[in-house]
């Protein structure tokens, strides 16, 4: 497959210079070879079966997350940052929105995450490794989040005056339904993957993609994603917060391992090999 034919176009001596830095990884390691899908596909599985065994151990620490999430609204409150109440109060008003953000909280964030992996993939590979690696850092991070510290979301702290709204309006795939609670990781709200993925998705489009239309779109969507989880009562402020800083953090992670950003074209074995001639080596300018 070609250069061009991965939607990345050429690689030239100037962008070679500028988007390859110091790296941690080796240099056959981080040089740019096609991703194979059986390869990914083995990656997603994996993660799939930690989550799930993650969340089996989440409801043996069910009171302690309840605990967990008072004191997480309490410390918002001493700051004067509980919009989430606010937020819920608002779309419990309007049900039309209501019902946008319940089928988007329930079912959009994991076709938008899996639909730009699968754009990645095959329209731009040559980004695709680095921008799922901060994907995959950031998955773990959240997981490791969940297992070392359940969370309650405001929509299970008994008495606290947040309404459920897909319960509330009975939206399809509610979690008052058997089948839908007993796969759901119901203390899982510390970080919040939803924002963390938003804001990759988010990313993933402003860089790489060139309309300015769709960049637009990429920016809004990682915002109305936090407007989302909150006004659900699904997440507070801080957990959105949390997610993205797995995000920054993975990215920073992923951006020393391979020495440039994570959504800039990677380079090749040969094109990496290819550096600045010393200044004494140079021909020698002429003078006019």
């Amino acid at each position: 497959m070609s250069i061009r034919s991965e939607g990345v176009g050429d690689l030239t001596a100037a962008t070679r210079r500028t988007e390859s830095g110091p790296a941690l990884l080796p240099l056959r390691w981080r040089a740019y070879r096609a991703p194979r899908w059986w390869f990914e596909l083995t990656v997603l599985v994996v993660l799939d079966l930690v989550y799930e065994q993650l969340r089996n151990l989440v409801p043996t620490h069910k009171q302690e997350a309840i605990n967990r999430g008072w004191r997480l609204l309490e410390f918002t409150q001493d700051l004067h940052l509980d919009i989430e109440l606010t937020l819920n109060q608002f779309l419990v008003r309007h049900e039309w929105l209501a019902q946008i953000a319940n089928y988007d909280y329930s079912f959009l964030h994991l076709p938008v995450t899996g639909g730009t992996l699968i754009w990645l993939f095959w329209k731009h590979r040559r980004v695709y490794k680095t921008a799922r690696t901060v994907l995959v850092f950031t998955t773990i991070l959240g997981l490791i989040g969940f297992w070392i510290v359940p969370m309650a979301p405001p929509r299970l702290l008994p008495g606290a005056g947040f309404v459920d709204t897909v319960v509330y309006f009975k939206t399809f795939g509610s979690w008052a339904t058997p089948t839908v609670a007993d796969n759901s990781n119901l203390y899982a709200a510390m970080p919040s993957l939803h924002c963390a993925w938003a804001l990759w998705v988010g990313l993933c489009v402003f860089f790489v993609a060139r309309n300015r239309v769709v960049r637009t779109i990429a920016v809004l969507y990682p915002v109305w994603t936090v407007f989302v989880v909150m006004a659900t009562a699904n997440h507070f402020v801080f957990d959105a917060v949390a997610g993205w800083a797995c995000i920054a953090i993975s990215t920073a992670a992923v951006w020393a391992l391979f020495g440039h950003n994570p959504w800039h074209p990677a380079m090749t074995k040969e094109e990496l090999t290819l550096t600045r001639e010393p200044a004494d080596q140079r021909p020698s300018e002429l003078v006019e």
